[in-house]
């Protein structure tokens, strides 16, 4: 069958459709008349009429038979007009972002889209006489990325237009002599009604040995994937399949796919997707009885009627895959996420594993992610689950979940999954394993996945936005409940430092980032400027040591490096355009503002020294690699605020977004200039270079926010400068002290 076009798509009038819509749904008013009338007179007359004789009978019901074909003919004629109509509404919204996308995105980026012909296009940069046809990372991902859009609204298009005539056609029936077959009240239950019927198809078959034909499979991958988000699509969906059904059918096509890969693994993957999504919007919908059977399956295991089959995961293993995509109502997610801490505390074997049999396919598992693991670990899932929702991260984490038999001590989820244990010193903390196909023993700590979703769900805890956030304008207050969380975590990774697991160094750096008002506030050494950042609990010593664990780290020290310079930027671009939001002057805050952040980038830059000389594990390079992979991410991703840590003030959009831009670029920029070998002397040459990009993004930060009144330019600099050295020096010998004391006195 031929595949719809961009040609087609774009080029398509819809005037027919249109029309013909019109013409339904005068038929359907027509024939509600019709059907009324029969009711009313016609068999109402017949079923008052004293007939006798042999034709009574007969006559009466064929009279009932006719009015019955007159309220059949109008119910097939609605269905066919809600259809209709439907289709054309959503073909129309898609035809005209396909438009936007060409003539408008398109044209603005300079960007070509051509048709390949085969339901697809190809985005590129037409070469322009006297062009080097060089182009940014940027410019490459935002080609990729309108690529990805029209293509995938083309697919879209081709799926309503195939659920369209599918339900049609279903609708009529094919008898020319009969009215009354499916009748729908939307395109959405003829496409909802299709998924069902196709995944129960396909749980039937794997009872046979057999499996849905791939043609079949696709169909069901493209209408899960473009109505997941539908509310009615998604609650009818696991209603219809029930809560076992829907996780063995889930787990089938997991298991199945991963292990042949290919076409398979692809439709399989966009299935598990949408499925996750759907069940996000279901689970408000289904209820409290529904959810409760859900975890009751949750902890049994799930018989795949597979033949040959091994395997009988946890229904939560099988939701855990889900949990991944889309985002969880608070409730639901407080139900099962603390069921499923209880289960396993209660059980430590809770979750099977596979065997040796699996030995020789190092891909199979439930999670079909290119990344994240086998899924056989269900608390990943959990995690980035509550990494896109941070009320229900920050209640999470800070809930207590004992276990059920004695002996099992009693501690909050934060202290259980991260480590510090019932006694700060690890008692009962969970023992993460990693989660691959067998051996999975033989694996080393850098299969522990489930550390990954960890820095996701704290992220996401105190920061009160989701780890995957876009721009954002108003930050969220840090309020006392997140502000607890993040305390325990500095003064615990203070503590024992390898608490940072290298798959959460990225998250913490990016959380020190965000709090970088109170980590200022526990390193300034006066309070006559305790008003620039507000109060902060945090201790001092355990700020330091974990700005010094941070900077031992290359993605934790780009995420900070970022954060601190940019929130630095930001606060001198605040105190030179609100001069009376602050005491002291502009300038007396510029000069201690370039201080704090000296002493930030001291604790940093000392870190990161003596790492590249003593550790001996990673070069300069790559610290320099993470700051430019980093500084890429951030002008898109971070907004910035200021002001005190539970008062979070939004700096003008204009502003910061000169301020982002400007000091990612200088951070970045200094970076390439530290490239060295990986020698004691070249490690002393990139400290000194990070001492003065230090004082040039200061300077940078002054440029930015503009000479204030009755200051002399040159004579600011010169004292931002001063002032930013002597902070850089100050943050070092906190870290050597820092250092010293955790020597003389090792935690216990």
């Amino acid at each position: 069958m031929a595949k719809l076009t961009l040609s087609d798509l774009y080029g398509i009038s819809f005037t027919s459709l249109g029309t013909a819509v019109a013409d339904w749904k005068d038929m359907v008013g027509r024939l509600d008349t019709l059907a009324n009338s029969a009711r009313d007179h016609m068999l109402a007359t017949s079923n008052k009429a004293r007939w006798s004789g042999e034709n009574a009978g007969v006559t009466r019901d064929f009279v009932k038979k006719t009015a019955e074909e007159f309220r059949d003919a109008h119910a097939e004629a609605k269905s066919i007009w809600n259809i209709l109509e439907d289709a054309h509404t959503e073909l129309a919204k898609i035809q005209s972002d396909v438009k936007n996308a060409v003539d408008v995105n398109a044209k603005d980026l300079g960007i070509r889209v051509q048709d390949n012909g085969d339901g697809t296009v190809r985005c590129f940069f037409p070469h322009v006489r006297g062009d080097t046809d060089e182009r940014t990372q940027q410019q490459l991902d935002e080609m990729r990325a309108l690529e990805s859009r029209v293509n995938g609204l083309i697919a879209h298009a081709e799926e309503i237009d195939d659920s369209a005539a599918r339900a049609l056609r279903k609708s009529h029936g094919n008898d020319v002599n009969d009215f009354g077959h499916s009748t729908y009240d939307s395109l959405d239950d003829a496409q909802q009604e299709r998924a069902s019927e196709l995944a129960k198809k396909s749980l039937r078959l794997y009872k046979e040995g057999k499996e849905l034909p791939e043609e079949e499979l696709a169909e069901l991958a493209q209408t899960i994937k473009y109505n997941a988000s539908d509310p009615d699509f998604a609650t009818a969906f696991y209603r219809d399949l029930g809560q076992e059904g829907a996780l063995r059918f889930q787990a089938q096509l997991s298991l199945d796919g991963s292990a042949e890969g290919g076409r398979q693994l692809e439709l399989a993957r966009t299935i598990q997707d949408g499925m996750g999504v759907a069940l996000s919007k279901a689970t408000p919908r289904l209820g409290d009885e529904w959810t409760a059977e859900l975890m009751r399956v949750g902890r049994s295991n799930i018989s795949l009627d597979m033949v040959g089959n091994q395997v009988e995961p946890r229904g939560y293993q099988v939701l855990g895959t889900l949990l991944r995509h889309g985002k969880y109502d608070t409730e639901f997610l407080k139900r099962v996420g603390n069921d499923m801490i209880a289960f396993e505390r209660e059980d430590p074997g809770a979750w099977p594993r596979l065997d040796g049999r699996y030995t020789g396919m190092p891909n199979f598992g439930l999670n079909l992610d290119k990344d994240g693991g086998g899924g056989f670990d269900p608390i990943t899932g959990l995690l980035e689950a509550y990494g896109h929702n941070p009320d229900a991260s920050t209640e999470f984490l800070r809930a207590t979940v004992p276990g059920k038999q004695d002996g099992v001590p009693t501690m909050t989820n934060l202290e259980y999954l991260m480590g510090m244990g019932a006694d700060g010193k690890g008692e009962g903390a969970r023992q993460w394993i990693p989660d691959v196909a067998a051996p999975w023993a033989q694996e080393g700590d850098d299969k522990v996945f489930g550390k990954d979703a960890l820095g996701h769900a704290l992220e996401a805890a105190v920061t009160g936005l989701p780890y995957d956030h876009g721009p954002s304008g108003e930050h969220p207050k840090h309020t006392p409940e997140r502000s607890e969380i993040m305390e325990s975590v500095v003064t615990a990774v203070a503590a024992k430092p390898d608490l940072m697991h290298d798959r959460m160094a990225d998250s913490l750096g990016r959380m020190a980032g965000e709090y970088m008002p109170e980590i200022n506030s526990s390193l300034r050494q006066s309070n006559n400027f305790a008003g620039l950042y507000g109060s902060s609990n945090f201790d001092a010593l355990a700020t330091t040591e974990f700005l010094d664990t941070l900077g031992r780290n290359p993605d934790a020290y780009a995420e900070a490096t970022l954060g601190a310079e940019n929130y630095s930027a930001s606060l001198m671009s605040d105190v030179v355009k609100h001069p009376d939001q602050y005491s002291g002057t502009p300038g007396e805050n510029l000069k201690h503002i370039s201080y704090g952040t000296g002493t930030v980038e001291g604790i940093l830059g000392g870190a990161r020294h003596d790492e590249i000389v003593t550790g001996g594990q990673l070069s300069d390079e790559e610290y320099n690699k993470k700051i430019q992979e980093r500084a890429d991410m951030f002008n898109s991703v971070f907004g910035s605020t200021v002001g005190f840590a539970t008062e979070r003030v939004p700096i003008a959009g204009e502003v910061i977004n000169g301020v982002t831009e400007h000091i990612v670029g200088k951070v970045a920029e200094g970076a390439e200039r530290n490239t060295a070998a990986e020698t004691a002397h070249e490690a002393g040459v990139s400290s000194f270079d990070a001492r003065k990009n230090a004082l040039e993004q200061a300077n940078a930060g002054v440029i930015i926010a503009g000479t204030p009144k009755g200051e002399d330019s040159l004579t600011l600099h010169r004292d931002v400068d001063t002032n930013t050295g002597e902070g850089y020096d100050h943050g070092k010998e906190l870290q050597r002290e820092a250092k010293d004391h955790y020597k003389r006195n090792p935690p216990e």
